[in-house]
């Protein structure tokens, strides 16, 4: 009897050691899970983020991409913060807006195009731009989620395409090992995603979210690799296909160049022509490869990195088909921007996506590989 006693007492002990452990387990799991809900498909926004502008002095305020009909909460990036409703914030004229003397963080105009060369790039027009890396502008930003009515998005809406991926299919249903690769620039490298700069709510990068995402689904072995490198193009990117993709073996190639490739203005011909090579290589070593290739997302329309960015979507199509599929994020950015600023969906306020815009890659390319997707 005084043994087990004892054994229970040790067990207690350990439950009690462990609770934290499976706590901060249970919210890193809730968090995937949230954010993988489809934007598209749900009558609740769930943390859209936002940053507070107080343009000549006024009051911040910015726009929700859909109309609320009732405002759940406004929360700061990092979701461990709420704050009040008629203290804090109000929604009023088709915008959120902050009240005075709130406890809510907000940028000026006169702080996001400085008058110093310092932490900033040059604007189109002139004058200057604020740039910055980690996690500034993630701290900056606030979480609203709400509800809206359905049906509220008017873009391009992904939908199921496994059949043109039968590999990868074959393997995700039989739950066999399957080997993800992404290879690309500082955005596909996770750049500015919180759980990149170890900063809440600690979100993964989307390559990770989409490897989760998968995971949780198909129950299967899925291996991921990201290689991609910051201020790279797709020309580097074919001169070093070979160890940074063909030697892993990968079953699934993600492709997502194009940001820099925008920014310099690469022909899209020559776009087209680095991506097609780079296909061609990996298949001469695993002719059962298949790919998804990533039109990327908008740099800042403001700045002079601003390129031939929008027209690489087209030429990425062109090599569509069985084994090859596109995720437009392209055409999702643009059509955000038509809602939304420019600041409320950025990590560096240059060329990065903050948790938010992650959050929609993640969604595009789990939608043509989950059937029904739901998150």
């Amino acid at each position: 009897m005084k043994c087990n006693t004892i054994s229970h007492i040790k067990i207690l002990i350990g439950c009690i050691l462990l609770f934290p452990f499976i706590s901060l387990m249970a919210q890193e799991i809730d968090n995937i899970d949230t954010a993988l809900i489809p934007f598209w498909k749900t009558k609740t926004m769930y943390n859209e983020s936002v940053l507070m502008i107080s343009k000549n002095g006024g009051l911040p305020v910015a726009n929700l991409l859909f109309t609320p009909d009732k405002i759940l909460s406004v929360k700061n990036a990092a979701l461990n913060i709420e704050y009040k409703e008629g203290i804090d914030w109000e929604y009023t004229e088709g915008q959120l807006r902050l009240m005075k003397g709130s406890r809510a963080i907000y940028m000026t105009d006169n702080q996001l195009y400085p008058d110093t060369s310092k932490n900033a790039f040059p604007k189109k027009g002139g004058g200057l731009i604020l740039f910055k890396e980690g996690s500034f502008f993630h701290n900056q930003q606030l979480a609203v989620t709400y509800t809206h009515a359905a049906h509220a998005w008017k873009g391009s809406i992904p939908r199921f395409m496994g059949n043109d991926l039968p590999e990868i299919m074959y393997k995700l249903k039989r739950r066999t090992s399957l080997n993800i690769l992404l290879f690309g620039d500082s955005i596909a490298a996770g750049y500015n995603a919180s759980g990149e700069n170890n900063t809440p709510p600690y979100l993964p990068s989307w390559g990770n979210l989409v490897a989760a995402g998968l995971r949780r689904y198909y129950k299967g072995n899925i291996m991921f690799t990201n290689s991609a490198v910051a201020g790279k193009t797709s020309q580097w990117g074919l001169s070093n296909i070979q160890v940074s993709v063909v030697d892993h073996n990968p079953d699934l190639v993600i492709l997502a160049f194009g940001m820099n490739d925008g920014t310099i203005n690469m022909d899209p011909k020559m776009f087209k022509a680095n991506i097609q090579m780079m296909i061609n290589k990996v298949r001469q070593n695993n002719p059962a490869v298949e790919f998804i290739l990533v039109a990327p997302m908008l740099p800042n329309p403001e700045s002079n990195f601003v390129g031939t960015q929008s027209s690489f979507k087209k030429v990425l199509a062109e090599l569509t088909g069985r084994g090859i599929l596109l995720a437009d994020m392209t055409s999702v950015h643009s059509e955000l921007l038509k809602y939304k600023a420019y600041q409320d969906m950025t990590g560096n306020n240059i060329n990065h996506p903050n948790d938010f815009l992650i959050r929609w890659y993640a969604q595009q390319i789990l939608c043509m590989l989950i059937p029904r997707y739901v998150g």
